[in-house]
């Protein structure tokens, strides 16, 4: 795939600012593909097109995922409906087949249980991207420099709280994963 315009077409779709964001995001999946051995093409395009369907209106996003599964109960979270659209509009728009980008795409905002490099890289990505600034960021982001999968624990709990804190919904998916990630590291 030709990346030059697969950004360009991101470009086109994404006010500036989120496209700097997602600028963001690629430039930190290809330092954490280079550090964990994991294809840099292939995290150059789940980067690029994670959020692709980020700006689009909320009940264009509901129509496209009333059918997924994981989406049922969290129908007015646009925070995790544009992963699935994205990876949706991924497959029709660019012909993107490739299973594991399309669920890096997919699960970039909720994760899952035994994600593959990819997903997780894609996940944390997003997360601590260098544009991004939130309380903890730096540690989070120094940590998943270190170890991935406990970057990804750490910025887990961190969602947890603040969205306990805010009054916001955790996907289940999310618990899942991160219980998924302490359970493996104690292995």
């Amino acid at each position: 795939m030709d990346i030059d315009k697969l950004r360009k077409k991101v470009e086109e779709k994404l006010s500036a600012k989120r496209f700097k964001h997602v600028l963001g995001v690629e430039e930190m999946c290809v330092i954490l593909a280079e550090k964990n051995g994991a294809d840099i093409e292939k995290a150059r395009i789940a980067a690029l097109l994670h959020d692709y369907m980020k700006e689009t209106n909320i009940e264009v996003l509901k129509e496209m995922c009333k059918d997924v599964p994981e989406i049922k109960g969290y129908e007015t979270l646009l925070e995790i409906l544009h992963g699935f659209a994205g990876a949706m509009a991924a497959e029709k728009e660019f012909g993107i087949k490739d299973t594991d980008i399309l669920n890096a795409i997919k699960y970039h905002t909720i994760g899952r249980e035994n994600m593959s490099l990819l997903e997780k890289i894609v996940y944390i990505g997003d997360a601590v991207e260098i544009g991004r600034n939130y309380p903890c960021v730096d540690e989070i982001r120094e940590e998943t420099l270190k170890d991935l999968d406990s970057g990804i624990i750490m910025e887990v709990n961190r969602k947890i709280e603040y969205l306990k804190e805010k009054g916001g919904i955790i996907h289940i998916d999310t618990i899942k994963m991160r219980d998924d990630l302490i359970k493996n590291k104690r292995r």
